[in-house]
């Protein structure tokens, strides 16, 4: 007898990884048809659940604003009215007219039904008003009994009370009641001795680190001002007057040349008034420039003005010993030296300056820099030593957290005597805005208590137990949400039954004149138009989501759960009544869900018929080019499709033209695209045909059969497992492919399902996570389906109709 080992690791394995594969369809699923449309949400399985996304994508209720806006295109005979008769337009605005004093009394008859849930709720609360505040005394008392704490020695009781109050974490009069003053102040010396030093080293330190810090802001900001003049400035020296300086160099070497060269044998009328006096002159800005500071970065400037000095130099001194000065030459000469003193004077004159200006910028940043230094190193050490101040301060403090933390408890424990003396003598809900502020107090005194724990157990309790107090703050919030939600929405509704009644007697007129040619629009549904879509989200639509979602809190907070089936009712007619008049933004899902079945079939079928009459011959005929074409095709298609995407795109323009159903934006386009990619089909196909036994066929043709007939009638229901592969293979890479499909079309009504899902992540849909959720999971039917109807031929035998009988 064989025992069969139970291998309980494979198990377990297996469960976890069913659970890791499940979970994201899990998730998926709850996102779809929660209400709360968050992708994140702390209830995996929330109870406010609802089908109304599926209805929003599958089965769109005209709403109010949809009926509204399909008023207006009747009216001004607009699209898709613009052909209907008048009979027929007048039909369809009664009909719309209807549905919305429809959805006017429905409005009202669910508002009646959630205003006597409410007065049902107020009801409940008000009779049972003792129970729920011997629930919050209960809390309370809870609260004192686990937060009681040992009372330490005196000294340190009181040195705590003295660091407390100091610090001002507590007032005289917030420990007047439970301590004895007069002892605070004996040991207010014992507390001095310990931390008043300590203290005020703490504080000047840290007042000494503020200073340093706005000193080096200070100077980060000087330092920024100088870095930007540096590079202005460097720029200007660079490119303004260094190429100067060289033209000025250049000039003088050709005002020396001439005077050295000369030729005397001209004799001309020279005119020379004081050009050697406006020389010298320009010679003295030089030797200014030569005493200049420069910094390393105008080694190449400073030689330049050094030349130019030596070069005015010798000019001036062959210019006075100059023996013929009525020559041409030194007429030429003197232009030349005119043309230097017009240009460098100036130039000169503000070189020096901005190259002083210069050095200064360089050496005050170099100055600040080192201060910089100097003090982020002192900030550092002051920082040090502050530390080192507060570590001394906080473990002399640990000497004395007992101590800190009694004084809390204490406060607490009284806190809470008050707190329970008070709301006994409340009743519920007349006195729930004093609930709410005593419990509001009580929490300050309970979080300066846990600020002392450091057992996570003991602070989750109190937590809980103070939670359970959290359904009075619930409640007040609904209470002042719903009533003014209903207020609101009574008076909305008064004034829009007023318009409808305006819209309803001028249509029909509109609807005539709009026939003529004169389009009149309706001003009592211009004006309705914008009270629905501004009005009612602001005024209405914010109070009723929030009075809503604190419905449905309440039914967990509530510590008593008679009220539940009326918030339950509260919650869902205030859902359906915000699906009434909410703007909702119209989509084509099915569209998008059958344009991409029409295009993934067709190319799924063409697909797979042409791959299998193309694999045929590559595996039962012998050919030359057999070997290497098929494997051509393969390589061809080893690259992917974004890198001809601009040629296919060139090409379905170019083909658009001259057959528009193949061109850019059409199905029959796209269909044509998707076609390209068969070489890998046809290799999987030829590789499956040549594992089916040729004899079958040669016995076939034996018997008469011609070469068509046994790949007909043998061949391909043998082959059926892989033409079903193929089949779903293709269906299913067209049914998601997205790049191509968002390239080629353009219209939003020709979308694909990829193309289409990718607009619920943008515009109007962006924060939709759960009409995303709901339309991803819709668009898994075709896939689902085809993969269930294609499974019998996955399984089929490989040698099916092989054998008689």
């Amino acid at each position: 007898m064989v025992v069969k080992r139970r291998n309980w690791i494979t198990h377990i394995i297996l469960i976890v990884l069913a659970i890791v594969i499940l979970f994201p369809i899990v998730w998926v699923v709850s996102t779809s048809l929660r209400r709360d449309n968050a992708a994140f949400s702390t209830k995996l399985f929330s109870s406010r659940l609802s089908l109304q996304n599926y209805k929003d994508l599958l089965f769109p209720e005209q709403n109010v604003l949809r009926l509204l806006k399909d008023i207006e295109s009747i009216t001004t005979n607009s699209l898709p009215y613009t052909d209907k008769p008048y009979d027929d337009l007048i039909s369809k605005f009664n009909s719309d007219i209807e549905g919305l004093k429809k959805y006017s009394v429905e409005t009202k008859s669910l508002l009646a039904t959630t205003d006597k849930e409410y007065e049902n709720i107020q009801k409940f609360i008000t009779d049972n008003s003792k129970e729920l505040i011997a629930s919050l005394v209960e809390n309370a008392n809870l609260i004192k009994e686990k937060s009681k704490e040992n009372k330490p020695d005196e000294e340190k009781l009181y040195v705590a009370l003295n660091v407390l109050l100091k610090e001002g974490n507590l007032k005289e009069r917030d420990i007047d009641d439970y301590f004895d003053l007069n002892k605070v102040k004996e040991f207010e010396k014992k507390w001095e001795d310990l931390f008043l030093n300590l203290s005020d080293n703490i504080n000047k330190k840290e007042n000494e680190i503020k200073t340093v810090e706005n000193q080096i802001n200070l100077l980060k900001k000087d330092l920024d001002f100088y870095q930007k003049e540096y590079t202005r400035m460097l720029n200007v020296i660079r490119e303004s007057i260094y190429p100067q300086f060289l033209s000025f160099k250049d000039t003088l070497v050709v005002a020396l040349d001439i005077l050295k060269n000369s030729d005397s044998s001209v004799k001309v009328f020279v005119s020379e008034s004081n050009e050697m006096e406006e020389f010298e002159k320009t010679r003295n800005y030089l030797k200014k420039l030569s005493n200049a500071k420069f910094t390393d970065e105008f080694s190449d400037l400073f030689e330049v003005i050094q030349r130019l000095n030596n070069l005015a130099d010798e000019v001036l001194s062959v210019w006075k010993s100059f023996p013929d000065k009525s020559s041409s030459k030194y007429a030429d000469f003197l232009s030349t030296i005119r043309l230097f003193n017009l240009k460098a004077s100036k130039q000169l004159k503000e070189s020096v300056d901005i190259i002083n200006n210069f050095s200064d910028i360089v050496d005050n940043y170099l100055e600040k820099s080192n201060l910089l230094s100097a003090l982020s190193k002192k900030l550092e050490e002051d920082k040090s030593e502050f530390e080192k101040l507060k570590s001394e301060y906080e473990n002399k403090k640990l000497e004395i957290n007992d101590a800190e933390k009694f004084v809390y408890s204490v406060i607490l424990e009284n806190k809470v005597k008050s707190f329970v003396s008070k709301i006994e003598k409340y009743s519920l809900p007349k006195d729930i805005r004093k609930t709410y502020f005593a419990i509001k107090s009580l929490r300050t005194s309970l979080n300066n208590y846990l600020s002392y724990i450091d057992d996570d157990v003991k602070r989750k309790e109190l937590r809980v137990y103070f939670r359970n107090m959290d359904w009075v703050e619930t409640y007040m919030n609904l209470e002042k949400r719903y009533e003014t939600f209903s207020k609101n929405m009574k008076a909305f509704l008064e004034e829009f039954d007023k318009y409808v009644d305006s819209i309803e007697g001028i249509g029909p007129n509109a609807i005539r004149s709009a026939k003529n040619g004169i389009k009149i629009r309706i001003s009592a549904l211009s004006q309705l138009f914008p009270k629905i879509q501004s009005d009612y989200p602001v005024k209405i639509a914010s109070n009723l989501s929030l009075a809503s979602k604190l419905a449905v809190n309440l039914i967990d907070y509530l510590p008593l759960k008679g009220a539940n089936p009326s918030l339950k009712v509260i919650d869902k007619k205030l859902f359906r009544i915000d699906q009434i008049w909410k703007e909702k933004t119209d989509h084509h899902l099915i569209r998008w869900i059958l344009n991409s079945v029409i295009v993934a079939g067709l190319v799924a079928i063409i697909t797979t018929l042409v791959n299998a009459l193309a694999a045929y011959p590559f595996s039962r005929m012998r050919f030359r080019g057999r070997k290497y074409g098929i494997m051509s095709l393969l390589l061809i298609q080893m690259f992917p499709a974004i890198m001809y995407m601009v040629a296919l795109y060139g090409f379905l323009s170019f083909l658009g033209r001259y057959i528009p159903f193949l061109g850019l934006n059409t199905l029959g386009g796209l269909i044509f695209v998707y076609l390209g990619g068969i070489a890998f089909n046809m290799y999987l196909i030829k590789g499956f045909y040549d594992t089916i036994p040729s004899s079958l066929e040669e016995a076939a043709m034996i018997d008469g059969a011609t070469r068509w007939q046994t790949f007909w009638r043998i061949v391909l229901p043998l082959a059926s497992p892989i033409l079903a592969v193929v089949i779903i293979l293709s269906f299913m890479g067209t049914f998601n492919e997205f790049v191509l499909a968002r390239i080629i079309l353009q219209d939003v009504e020709k979308y694909t399902y990829a193309v289409g899902l990718w607009t619920f992540s943008t515009g109007p849909f962006e924060t939709e996570w759960g009409l995303f959720s709901a339309a991803a999971l819709i668009g898994m039917a075709p896939m689902v389906i085809l993969f269930l109807s294609m499974q019998k031929y996955l399984v089929g035998g490989l040698t099916k109709g092989s054998v008689k009988g």
